[in-house]
């Protein structure tokens, strides 16, 4: 059986959940899939690593690998005309889209998985299926962070109806989706994310010659960072040792400047990591990884805690009780009244004996967790359109 996937996610993201899950399917489907990806070159770094060429692959290739005017004249006109859009006068042509738009017209697919929202592909694809994945359900449930046309919000509604069937990432997610989009659930299949099986061995070097609370990706919004930020100060000032640790983006201005009013300069400290070991040993000689956030579709994160044998805390809701079960502690947090002091104070008097329980439920519930279960079981869902 053949499919298609395109190519939206990878052009969306370097890197990021939602590339990465379609990267990580991609390579773990069964041989009974025979899956292709409507990609000419990509900076996606999954895709880098799985052989693809880098973004302008082609264009150093053509005619010469200098680089001058008349090169970049010649190669607009060359792949714009030879692949079509000719009418477009940008300098590079969107080669991905249109070696996509190619496969569709071509059809020797059986199921097409366009990777986002965007309805280009129904120009093309005639009477085949098509298969969408919803990963959450976040700009409609707080509308407040989204412009009122926004655009991910306008195709969700256009193509979500239209799918042959759609995959979510989680039972609440699915949920969500049902009740939000009146979707029929017989029409909605969860397929959780897998866990990363690359064998992971700590260094014995720590990151950090200080305790630290370990704090992982994007901090706005309903990421509920500002108010996780503020649950940190008495436990700050009570630890004079500890800090707190953030990836993601640097600090913005407005972050700076709010820490310093608290007094909490040098306290909570910025990390980028290079490569995936030092993004791991982060999370590893970490008191603890906390998720504070109000809503997550799935929460790759845990499972990356998970496997680097680092205490999970996390706010209860949304879809982590279903994702962590009893492998994480759990805190309330939100507008009202939140607990995180208390329960980040019980985690850290936990005895080796205490720790050691936690640690060996989290690595129970990461085996529930596969990126070869995933696949097998999307995998399903495509025999099930060919039937």
């Amino acid at each position: 059986m053949k499919v298609l996937y395109d190519y939206q996610a990878f052009d969306m993201q370097t890197h990021g959940g939602v590339s990465r899950c379609f990267a990580e399917l991609y390579k773990h489907l069964p041989p009974v899939i025979h899956a292709e990806l409507g990609i000419h070159e990509t900076d996606n770094v999954y895709l880098r690593n799985m052989g693809f060429h880098s973004r302008g692959f082609t264009y150093e290739h053509f005619i010469s690998r200098r680089n001058f005017n008349l090169k970049k004249v010649l190669f607009k006109l060359y792949y714009n005309l030879k692949y079509g859009h000719p009418e477009s006068w940008d300098k590079r042509p969107d080669l991905n889209r249109l070696k996509t738009e190619r496969m569709l017209k071509i059809g020797n697919f059986d199921v097409f998985h366009p990777t986002f929202f965007d309805l280009y592909f129904l120009n093309y694809i005639g009477d085949k299926p098509f298969v969408i994945t919803v990963h959450d359900m976040i700009p409609e449930l707080f509308p407040q962070y989204y412009a009122a046309d926004d655009i991910q919000i306008r195709q969700k509604r256009q193509v979500i109806p239209l799918a042959s069937h759609i995959v979510a990432v989680s039972e609440q997610t699915k949920n969500d989706l049902v009740r939000m989009m009146h979707v029929p659930e017989e029409k909605v299949t969860v397929v959780y994310h897998g866990a990363d099986s690359t064998p992971y061995v700590p260094s014995e070097k720590r990151p950090f010659d200080y305790e630290y609370i370990l704090y992982v990706g994007e901090r706005h919004f309903y990421k509920n960072f500002l108010l996780f930020a503020q649950e940190c100060i008495p436990i700050l000032k009570r630890h004079r040792d500890m800090k707190v640790v953030c990836t993601g983006k640097p600090f913005d201005a407005n972050e700076l400047a709010w820490i310093e009013s608290q007094r909490m300069t040098g306290r909570f400290v910025y990390r980028f990591m290079e490569t995936n070991q030092e993004f791991m040993d982060l999370y590893h000689y970490a008191l603890a990884f906390v998720y504070p956030s109000s809503y997550e579709g799935f929460g790759i994160p845990i499972l990356e805690a998970y496997k680097a044998d680092c205490p999970v805390m996390l706010n209860c809701a949304s879809c982590f009780p279903e994702i962590a079960g009893d492998a994480a502690v759990y805190f309330k947090m939100g507008e009202g009244k939140s607990d995180f002091v208390e329960q980040f104070e019980t985690l850290y008097h936990l005895d080796s004996n205490g720790r050691e329980q936690l640690l060996a439920k989290q690595r129970e519930r990461l085996l529930l967790y596969s990126w070869e279960k995933s696949a097998q079981k999307l995998s399903d869902v495509y025999l099930s359109l060919a039937k």
